[in-house]
Parts: C-alpha cells; structure tokens; sequence
C-alpha cells in the first residue's frame, strides 16, 4: 500500500513497544582504595525495554554482578569475592537504527561476599560479616551497537557509592567497565 499509493506509515517509524532480552558481561570492578587491583568475573542480567518513541525509550532490569579485587596485607594476598543483584534504570538514546546510549542509575543490593587470604601454599576463606558491605545506589554510562539483527553488544562504565565508617578498610565504594552481549528474545506488536 505505501509502495502503490504512497499512503499509510513510513517503514522507517516502525518500532517495537516492549522487548526482553537476557545477556552475560564481563565485569572489571575496582574500589576507590589505591592499593586493590580489579579481576574479572562473569556476569548475568535481564532487561526489558519500553520504548515511547522509536529513538526514546527507557529500561531496566535484573542483574548479577559479582565484584572481585585483590590486595596485599603484610605478606599475604587478600582477596574479596562481593556478590551484587543489581536493578538499573536508565532512559535509552537511539541515535541510529543500530547504535544507541543508556544514561541511569543502579541499585545494588549486596547478597553476600567472603575474603580468601592466601600466603604460598596456605589459604584461608572467610565469610564477611554482616554489615561491612551494604546496599548502594550508583549510576552508568552505556554504549550499544546491534548486529545480526537480535544481537547487541555494550560496553559501560559503572559506579557505587556509600559512605563506610572510618575505622573500617573495606569500602562500599566501586567503580569500573563492563562488556557484554544480549539476545532479543521477545518484542510486542509494532507500534506506528
């Protein structure tokens, strides 16, 4: 029909309401302390995305971010494994049919984490008590790029603050980069 009688709406302003897509990442988080270096560690997330407009939209989600550092104590190497569930909501930029921008913020909810010390062949792994590590509240930067039609890649810079008595050493303090791919797995009607 709108090739025919050039009547009805243009291809070009089709676009899907809600979408679901899940995804892993690598996870390169540090702390703000000067004396802990990053590992990298695997994560896992779900998102959906509602778009109000075909180049606006806003997502959010389910997401599981371990944080993994280590540091030298004495003559020992310390090592904290911190597991986060993180629920981001961000307001989605799409410049482009493939490329798009997410600006938000994160809600991290701290589910456990330990300390494994190690000194030559001797190790040692302990649970951190309650209340060392808390809840934090960040935001992020992301950049998107899709290919093969359902899939995207990212990559995103991340932060999380919270204030930490002083007379603790550990900090509830985070930033660093995530990558990580996605699959859309689902999409509703398309909207004109």
């Amino acid at each position: 029909m709108i090739l025919q009688y050039n009547k009805g709406p243009a291809i070009e302003d089709l676009y899907s309401r809600w979408s679901i897509y899940p995804g892993v990442n690598i996870n390169r988080i540090n702390t703000d302390q000067q004396n802990t270096s990053p590992k990298l560690t695997l994560g896992v997330f779900i998102q959906a995305e509602n778009k109000i407009s075909k180049t606006v939209g806003f997502v959010s989600g389910l997401n599981y971010s371990p944080v993994r550092y280590s540091y030298n104590v004495i003559d020992s190497l310390v090592q904290d494994r911190l597991f986060y569930f993180n629920i981001p909501l961000g307001i989605k930029l799409i410049p482009t049919k493939r490329s798009n921008i997410i600006l938000g913020a994160n809600y991290n909810i701290y589910n456990n984490g330990s300390f494994v010390i190690s000194k030559g062949s001797f190790k040692r792994s302990e649970v951190y008590s309650e209340g060392v590590f808390r809840n934090t509240i960040g935001g992020y930067i992301q950049i998107g790029y899709k290919f093969y039609g359902n899939f995207e890649i990212f990559g995103n810079f991340r932060w999380a603050r919270r204030s930490s008595p002083a007379i603790q050493v550990q900090t509830n303090n985070t930033s660093g980069f995530q990558l990580g791919i996605s699959y859309l797995i689902w999409n509703s009607k398309i909207k004109y």
